[in-house]
């Protein structure tokens, strides 16, 4: 029996079915994607935010280091694949990552926190005295 998708039409999985490698006979191979998780870079008077999209792991999954004003985030994970499992149709595939930021000298490195919640690490990185913008003086003439 063949599934196909909701919207998908005859001529789209006659199509699929000839660019299978099944199809012409040769062994299944794992056609995953191996990317990055995307970003948010956000700078604020007083701070820097990241935002790192990676849904579903646990905060203990995640490895952040900082080295010389250089951050880095990483999950490393064992991405064995269950022989028991036979997937029809695979379209996400969790792997490990690293990614890393170079943070402006302004940083104020001591004071670095980072929360995971509902799949989004952020990282706050707030900046020193001496950088955040003094606000706008009015000065009288004498």
């Amino acid at each position: 029996m063949k599934l196909l998708k909701k919207n998908e039409t005859p001529f789209e999985g006659i199509l699929n079915n000839w660019l299978n490698d099944e199809f012409i006979g040769i062994p299944s191979i794992d056609h995953s994607i191996k990317t990055l998780p995307p970003v948010n870079l956000i700078e604020s008077k007083e701070s820097f935010t990241i935002e790192l999209s990676a849904p579903g792991f646990d905060k203990d999954d995640f490895k952040i280091e900082l080295d010389n004003f250089n951050l880095s985030v990483s999950l490393d994970i064992d991405n064995k694949m269950n022989e028991s499992i036979q997937y029809i149709k695979r379209e996400y595939n969790y792997s490990s990552f690293k990614r890393s930021f170079k943070l402006a000298k302004y940083s104020d490195i001591k004071k670095i926190d980072a929360s995971y919640v509902n799949g989004i690490l952020t990282i706050q990185i707030p900046k020193t005295k001496e950088a955040i913008p003094l606000p706008v003086k009015s000065i009288k003439i004498s």
